[in-house]
């Protein structure tokens, strides 16, 4: 690599990297994975239905999905900096309130509006944005760093299952929130918009390089387009789709449909995984480790698929993801001792862990980076019928057969499906105009 002066030795994009993978294991650990920590308590404390408490879960992502275009545009238009101050802030006051809760309505409330909210808006939406504006070429294993923090989060479950035990839920939820604040708001000032903003170019290149790389002329990218991922990420690598570009490709139906049946999936067994371990025989103490170590396992996924999504074709590394997902939950579907868990260990949470890496890097390689906090906040939008249906099916299932079996069975029928629609999913290509093609310019504006 070329060396200049003014260039650090440490890529600022790597500290907004790292800031990102802390902030999202606290994000991870406390809300997406520690919200199935506080299930068993509330039901035994309120009485309450596996489907009513659910129901919580999925209307923070009805939430998310409706907040996502308006999120995307806001973290695009103002940076991420403020609107993840703004999200942690938000986040820690509403874990605080939790512990004054007295009925489900109250629950829904600030569950939703304070820490779904925070959490979905302020560091879900924002470091991913922020980390694909930084990278292009390194964009796979960027993500795949970044998204570990969820993975890492995995190993406060058991934390929070000690202090729940040892001193209940209530308090639990006050030490969360001040610990967001301490550690969340400091977080928040590392974060930057685009590296040119700051003298930087996309993964810490210099202006020598990109001199030296030729430009590929637009016939080019026609006819390499679809031959392996190395030159399809060159040639898309200055393509930006506006937000309605975007919506009037087939591909972006398509996807949100096969990243929605993933969430159908993974949302459902994260919330009930513990219930369901519990239901079985398990501790309660081993099944919290035991969601925990899926966390940790899927950082294997993040980091392997990420750096092979920066090599091969990152449909088929999806394809891969979702076949072994399918697998996992088949496994589960027939579990019934300790014993019979470890083969879902080794198999569900790399596939996990990956299908998150690629779902953005996918993202972001098909529509580029100038609007893709908006775009994906589109796609998620549509795609939130996953997160909404899934932890309420379980639920309901279990509610009506008592047992998760037959959920289990549908998720991994559901998964397969994503496979094949995933294996047609090919990038899009923009046709240009002529004025484009004398501008060299490989999309119209």
């Amino acid at each position: 690599m070329a060396k200049n002066k003014n260039n650090p030795k440490i890529f600022y994009g790597w500290w907004i990297v790292l800031a990102s993978t802390i902030a999202r294991a606290f994000s991870g650990g406390f809300f997406y994975y520690g919200f199935s920590a506080f299930f068993m308590p509330l039901v035994r404390e309120f009485g309450w239905s596996r489907t009513a408490l659910s129901g919580a879960f999925s209307l923070s992502r009805i939430e998310g999905g409706l907040l996502g275009p308006i999120g995307g545009f806001l973290v695009d238009k103002l940076g991420p900096r403020k609107i993840m101050f703004f999200g942690i802030t938000l986040m820690g006051a509403g874990f605080i309130l939790l512990s004054r809760i007295d009925s489900l309505i109250a629950f829904y409330l600030v569950f939703v509006l304070c820490v779904s909210v925070g959490s979905t808006v302020g560091i879900h939406r924002t470091t991913i944005v922020a980390i694909a504006n930084w990278f292009i070429n390194k964009r796979g294993i960027a993500i795949g760093i970044g998204t570990s923090g969820i993975g890492l989060g995995g190993m406060l479950v058991p934390i929070l299952a000690w202090l729940i035990v040892q001193y209940g839920w209530r308090p639990t939820t006050v030490i969360i929130g001040l610990s967001i604040w301490i550690i969340g708001i400091p977080l928040s000032l590392v974060m930057r918009h685009r590296p040119e903003q700051y003298g930087y170019l996309a993964d810490g290149e210099v202006k020598e390089e990109i001199v030296m790389r030729r430009e590929p002329e637009v016939d080019e990218v026609e006819h390499h387009s679809f031959t392996n991922s190395a030159k399809v990420r060159i040639s898309n690598s200055n393509i930006d789709f506006t937000p309605r570009q975007a919506l009037r490709t087939t591909i972006f139906w398509l996807l949100a449909l096969i990243f929605g049946l993933r969430q159908f999936v993974v949302s459902a067994i994260v919330i009930h995984q513990i219930p369901f371990l519990i239901g079985i025989g398990i501790s309660p103490e081993l099944a919290a480790a035991m969601l925990g170590s899926i966390g940790i396992i899927s950082i294997v996924g993040r980091l392997v698929f990420g750096r092979l999504g920066d090599i091969l074709e990152k449909r088929h590394l999806m394809a891969i993801c979702l076949g072994l997902t399918a697998l996992g939950c088949l496994i589960l579907a027939n579990a019934q001792t300790c014993w019979h868990v470890i083969p879902f260990l080794v198999i569900y949470p790399p596939a996990y862990g990956g299908g998150m890496t690629l779902m953005n890097a996918i993202r972001g390689e098909y529509f580029g980076r100038q609007y893709f906090g908006t775009i994906s906040g589109f796609m998620d939008l549509v795609q939130m019928f996953g997160i909404v249906f899934g932890t309420v099916f379980a639920g309901w299932i279990f509610d009506v057969t008592g047992s998760y079996r037959l959920a289990f069975v549908s998720f991994a029928i559901a998964a397969a499906a994503a496979m094949m629609l995933m294996l047609i999913a090919r990038c899009p290509v923009p046709t240009p105009c002529e004025s484009c093609i004398r501008e060299r310019s490989s999309i119209c504006h």
